[in-house]
This record gives C-alpha cells, structure tokens and sequence, in this order.
C-alpha cells in the first residue's frame, strides 16, 4: 500500500511538472539602433526598466510568465511567445500583445533614441534618460530619473494618483484636483517628457 501511495505522489508529480513546464520564458535580443531612429514598447501587463547607455546597441531581456487561465486550468503556456519586432526608417517597435502574461522587461537603449512606452497595467522606470520621453500606464507608476539639467517641457497628469516634479529651475504649475493630478514645467532644455497614468503616480527627478 505504501509503495502504491508514493507511485500516485510520483505521477501527481509528474504531471503536475508537465502542466507547468512551459509557463516561464526569457526572451534576448541584441539590435543596432541608429542616429535618427526611435523606440517604441508596447504591451498589457507588466514592468520595464530603461537604462540609457553610450553606444548603438539596444539590448533586451524579458521575462515571461504564463498565468492562470480559469478555474481548474494550468497556468498559461507561453514556449510559443515571440517578440514582436517592426523596424522602419526612423523607429523600431517592439510588442508583446499577448493575454495572460506577466512581462518584465530591462532595456538598454542608446541615449540618442527617443522613447514612447505604452503599458496597459504595470509600471515604467527610466534611469539616466537622456533624451525625449512618452509614457503611458493605465493602472500602475511611472519613475524617471534623468541625468539632463532642463528640459523644454514637461507634462504630467494621472487621473487618481499624484505627480511631481523635481530637481529643475525652470517654470513650475502643477494643477490638483480630488484625485486627479497635473504637473508641467517648461524651461529652456531640447527634450520633452509627457507622461500619463490613468490610476498611480508619476515622479520626474534630477
């Protein structure tokens, strides 16, 4: 009886390992962005992380987890998922639009390159921006940290949460409502910022 009790904790085992095998996947990829080209990020739901670094080459690495799909249901498979990848004259477009995942991004991309993410739910971090940004999350946070002493304007509203701004000289209004928030800045730098987040807060730091 012992010895049939472990062969069905076994089995149960191995199947169990079998449903799951293929709910995680990371994805690299290595592209040479050039002087005059931009980047675009698109997906549902998860984090990225932006890293500006001195050099043509954009590096990507995404983590991907399946999730629950229903009552009594494995976990997403997700071995079939591919990156999305539209490379035109002066952009190139990366998406996951995929239901059911969890996606963690880390990107580093050349400071030359202007930037325009959109996330459906999840957050946006930006370290050492060095150029234009857009930015839009509909439940969730958007941080940017920038290495630019001015920028030309700044504009930041969420419709619940809070924005601010901070680390700049030039002229200031920030705008608050019950649960609404707006922050715009203009000063005398060459680079813009828009960020929108339907529910979360929003920070721009020097």
């Amino acid at each position: 009886m012992k010895k049939l009790a472990l062969a069905m904790t076994l089995i149960a085992a191995s199947i169990s390992t079998n449903l799951y095998a293929g709910d995680e996947k990371r994805i690299t990829e290595t592209l040479t962005l050039n002087q005059g080209q931009n980047l675009e990020i698109d997906f549902p739901v998860g984090s990225i992380e932006i890293i500006t670094v001195d050099s043509n080459e954009l590096s990507i690495e995404i983590e991907i987890e399946g999730k629950d799909e229903g009552w009594f249901s494995k976990n997403r498979d997700v071995s079939n998922v591919e990156l999305s990848k539209r490379v035109r004259d002066n952009r190139i477009s990366l998406e996951i639009d995929e239901e059911n995942l969890s996606q963690e991004w880390v990107v580093k991309v050349p400071k030359h390159a202007a930037i325009d993410i959109e996330i459906g739910v999840g957050s946006i971090d930006v370290e050492k921006l060095e150029n234009s940004l857009e930015a839009e999350v509909g439940v969730g946070s958007i941080r940017v940290d920038t290495v630019l002493d001015d920028f030309k304007r700044i504009e930041l509203s969420t419709g619940v949460g809070d924005t601010s701004i901070k680390g700049f000289s030039g002229d200031l209004e920030s705008t608050r409502n019950i649960v609404s928030s707006e922050t715009r800045y203009s000063g005398a730098g060459e680079h813009s910022i828009e960020a929108e987040v339907g529910v979360g807060d929003i920070k721009v730091r020097k």
